[in-house]
């Protein structure tokens, strides 16, 4: 029992040491940590998912930006293009949480 409770504390203090991300060295900390765990283990498909999301979300804003300079005097279309895809985007992630805290909610309720 007593590798247990050690084991518990170093994940508690894991887990505060990831939350402390406000100033400069945590920062930096936490951006290696996540850089580096990039490609270890099996990812889930929620993961991949949203690694793929947010590859089109960098090359579409890429591409749109430098259409919209190129084509020049075309600024609604951009602010159009970004409004559309990027709300798109906050819109599954804002259903996606409400779906998740009524589940959570519902769950509580039924203990």
């Amino acid at each position: 029992m007593h590798g247990k409770h050690k084991q518990r504390e170093e994940w508690l203090r894991d887990v505060e040491a990831r939350q402390r991300n406000v100033v400069f060295p945590d920062t930096v900390q936490n951006e290696a940590r996540f850089w580096r765990n990039l490609g270890k283990g099996p990812s889930s498909t929620s993961a991949k998912a949203g690694l793929v999301v947010l590859a089109i979300f960098v090359f579409v804003s890429a591409a749109m930006i430098l259409v919209a300079t190129y084509t020049g005097g075309v600024l609604w279309e951009f602010v159009l293009g970004m409004i559309l895809f990027c709300g798109s985007i906050f819109g599954a992630i804002a259903w996606a949480t409400r779906r998740s805290l009524r589940n959570m909610e519902n769950t509580r309720r039924k203990r």
